[in-house]
């Protein structure tokens, strides 16, 4: 049965709801409840006494799954109320700073974050590796865990996670696990969706790295996709400066990445509390000859009563994801290329209107506050020398198609089905799962991802890159 506490620093109260949705998604830091109260008297009562900042305490059967800090309260005209909130890795999602973690461990790293922003924390193994570096501009406490657990890996195949539990913050190593939930059509999967596509293979590599005469270029080709595909290459500038065989080696990791076709199953099933983002899953599907290991990347548990199911996205591989170098005075080079520094100055443009416009359907005067979603990106891409031109219609033909789980801060966000089939809306995006746009409540920062937002997660549609 579901139970959802208020927690107090000298008591507990418990608030009934009606159903509770707990989910989360791989690298995208905090897990979060969204629970929907009662709408009786009582509830009302219960609503009212659960402020933003209050810690909500969460339990299935016995089991506590989450405990976390409320973020938002809402109340809609036919008198539903839903409190939303996140776990302790919200705090590093939304906080910012620059350091100097030079020599450090990503144990050391998390423990001087923790302190500084006095973020509840169990205790760190030791992660052997020193990868830390000067952090110089200004970045998400998140983002800089994240790059320690990608340098730890590179060093020494180590793969540390972080996340949250009874309230704070905690390391683990992941080892390959040795048991597996299973999955499978006629026990506990109530539906599926499996999809294959190319849509994001690569079969040629081209990579470059400095400038002028001094430019080195490696290609490498995948010989037997190129036959049965033809031609689909991934560019990209490396603001590093590598030798050729770096490079090369560089195209190789990348290559057997996008190489071949890529595979996602979405699974409805019975509610497993354990199968969260990162854990592995054994899925039997024998209508698509279907028997392996794959990767929960997104979870939706929904408890209703005395029900809990659950939705899934499943990958492949539980890689790590792609990131840039953050800025640091160890780096070989300045700053990066024309397009990451264009990419930041849309990024605080963007950020620097939220608040501050409000919606006109077919609209362009954001100067004098006000426009459309499309009129707001034209004018933000607009000061870094690029015409989007007019309409979403227009815009999604700029660029290129990326793949949904490669989301870069700049890059285009579009969406279909706000007010009519098709593309219909656009935004910047501002951090992996999240951007900003102009849309009837103004201009506001919020989430593209089934797993961060109901309304715009499933009106998701594609990631466009213009720089």
């Amino acid at each position: 049965m579901i139970e959802l506490f208020l927690v107090k620093p000298d008591y507990m109260m418990a608030i009934p709801v009606s159903t509770v949705t707990w989910s989360g998604q791989r690298y995208q830091a905090a897990r979060k409840i969204e629970a929907n109260i009662l709408y009786t008297d009582a509830g009302l009562h219960f609503y009212q006494q659960v402020i933003e900042g209050d810690t909500l305490l969460f339990k299935w059967k016995g089991n506590e799954l989450f405990r976390g800090t409320v973020f938002n309260r809402s109340r809609n005209k036919s008198g539903q109320l839903t409190l939303t909130a996140y776990d302790m890795l919200q705090y590093f999602l939304m906080n910012k700073d620059i350091y100097n973690f030079s020599g450090k461990r990503l144990d050391e790293i998390l423990l001087k974050m923790c302190k500084d922003f006095e973020v509840p924390h169990g205790s760190f193994v030791n992660t052997k590796e020193k990868v830390g570096k000067i952090i110089d501009q200004e970045t998400s406490l998140y983002d800089i865990a994240l790059r320690a657990m990608i340098d730890t890996h590179k060093v020494s195949k180590r793969k540390f996670h972080i996340y949250s539990r009874l309230g704070k913050v905690h390391l683990i190593e992941l080892k390959k696990q040795d048991i597996q939930w299973v999955l499978e059509v006629g026990n506990n999967v109530i539906d599926y969706t499996y999809d294959t596509s190319i849509e994001e293979t690569a079969t040629r590599v081209k990579l470059t790295s400095g400038e002028g005469n001094k430019t080195v270029t490696a290609v490498v080709t995948d010989s037997e996709g190129k036959k049965q595909f033809g031609v689909i290459q991934h560019f990209e500038k490396i603001s590093e400066t590598l030798s050729k065989s770096a490079l090369t080696k560089k195209g190789k990791e990348i290559l057997d990445k996008k190489k071949g076709v890529k595979k996602k199953l979405d699974v409805e099933a019975l509610g497993i509390e354990s199968a969260t983002s990162g854990n592995a899953i054994y899925a039997i599907i024998d209508d698509i000859r279907l028997k392996r290991t794959m990767y929960i990347d997104t979870d939706v548990h929904t408890f209703v009563g005395n029900k809990h199911t659950m939705s899934l996205h499943l990958m492949e591989t539980n890689d790590f994801p792609e990131m840039e170098e953050l800025s640091s005075s160890s780096t070989s080079s300045p700053g990066s290329t024309e397009g990451s520094s264009k990419a930041r100055k849309v990024v605080t443009l963007a950020r620097s209107y939220i608040g501050r416009l409000k919606y006109d359907f077919g609209g362009k005067n954001i100067a004098r506050g006000s426009g459309d979603c499309s009129g707001f990106t034209k004018f933000i891409y607009k000061k870094v020398g690029i015409d989007l031109g007019d309409g979403t219609a227009n815009q999604i033909k700029k660029g290129r198609k990326v793949g949904n789980n490669e989301g870069q801060p700049g890059d285009l966000v579009f969406f279909k089905g706000t007010y009519r089939s098709g593309v219909s809306h656009v935004g910047i995006i501002t951090k992996p799962g999240y951007c900003v746009s102009l849309g009837n409540s103004g201009c506001k920062e919020h989430g593209y991802l089934r797993s961060n937002n109901s309304y715009w997660g499933p009106k998701f549609m594609q990631i466009n890159r213009v720089l």
